[in-house]
């Protein structure tokens, strides 16, 4: 069992689950890279955690099917990594609904002035092409990355903060959020809950993925599918919540 200790429930998460309906979980899929959620509301994702056991792999697949997903959101309390993934993926299955009304923008694509910094949580595909001067700050740093040590000098500084939806379900994100003085704060990914509710605390954009096709996607996801794999299965989107 993959146990971490985690400081805290999902950023938002009391507030998230009193604005929730309740639903059944229609069917949960653990792929190498992604995790889905499938109610009547419609289709979470959130990725993998690192090195999850094969063994959480079976007992989750047998305890959260057909559950309520009041019960399944409160995994996010789990110090158990697939666990709390699990929560999260269900919170984002009634979020992330084909009824929500998004502008059709990539979550890379920010107005920034020259002299404006960057930094980026999380490396992206397409970061190279898109924004070639960011800061970027990874946990496992390649040569052009900053480590997560960095982060206390280089966020206070930034003008547009762009975050990796993998740090809300890792609880890193309200503190990464603490260290924010003035900039314009974007989560991005199909990971992301795409709720205004997450303005009250700093964020002023959130960029995710419906799902369209929700029968193709999880067929897609069980064979260990990338974003580049499913993303014409779905809609990219940017919810814009803040000034």
């Amino acid at each position: 069992m993959m146990t971490l200790n985690f400081p805290n429930t999902p950023l938002g998460f009391d507030a998230l689950r009193k604005s929730l309906p309740s639903d059944t979980i229609k069917n949960l899929i653990i792929g190498k890279y992604w995790i889905l959620i499938e109610t009547n509301c419609g289709v979470g994702l959130v990725a993998t955690p690192p090195k999850p056991n094969s063994a959480d792999f079976a007992k989750e697949l047998q305890v959260v099917k057909g559950q309520s997903t009041d019960k399944i959101i409160d995994f996010c309390y789990s110090q158990n990594a697939l666990k709390r993934a699990i929560g999260c993926a269900t919170i984002n299955a009634l979020i992330n609904t084909t009824s929500l009304k998004l502008s059709s923008e990539n979550g890379l694509d920010i107005n920034t002035n020259a002299d404006e910094r960057v930094v980026i949580v999380g490396r992206f595909p397409g970061l190279e092409q898109k924004l070639p001067n960011a800061y970027v700050i990874e946990r496992n740093p390649g040569p052009k990355d900053y480590p997560e040590s960095a982060a206390p000098q280089l966020i206070p500084r930034c003008d547009q903060l762009i975050i990796t939806a993998s740090t809300w379900v890792n609880g890193s994100l309200e503190p990464i959020l603490s260290l924010v003085k003035n900039a314009q704060v974007s989560i991005i990914g199909p990971g992301t809950p795409m709720s205004p509710l997450l303005g009250r605390y700093g964020v002023n954009r959130l960029a995710g993925f419906i799902a369209t096709n929700q029968n193709k996607l999880s067929k897609l996801i069980a064979r260990d599918a990338g974003v580049k794999q499913f993303k014409h299965l779905g809609r990219f989107g940017v919810l814009n919540i803040g000034n």
